[in-house]
């Protein structure tokens, strides 16, 4: 068995946290109502957590609502029409 760097499996746990995100984001349902509520599942990072939902909330038109007691963070957006 081939030995990971240390801090490898950090940054898959990141990514997949990422994607994860992403993939809500993306769903149909959060696209058609322009919002969708984040949940940080047991055993993900809160580092990872905060960095991402930090990210997300810098982009322009973007309105993030954290929850830290539960661990949640709800994100709208507002697209302007053409």
């Amino acid at each position: 068995m081939l030995d990971q760097p240390p801090g490898n499996s950090q940054h898959d746990a990141y990514l997949a946290l990422a994607q994860r995100i992403q993939d809500a984001i993306a769903s149909d349902k959060a696209q058609i109502e322009h919002q969708v509520l984040l949940i940080r599942e047991p055993g993900e990072s809160a580092a990872h957590w905060d960095h991402i939902v930090d990210q997300i909330s810098e982009a322009e038109g973007i309105v993030v609502t954290r929850s830290p007691e539960n661990g949640t963070a709800h994100v709208s957006w507002y697209i302007d029409s053409l």
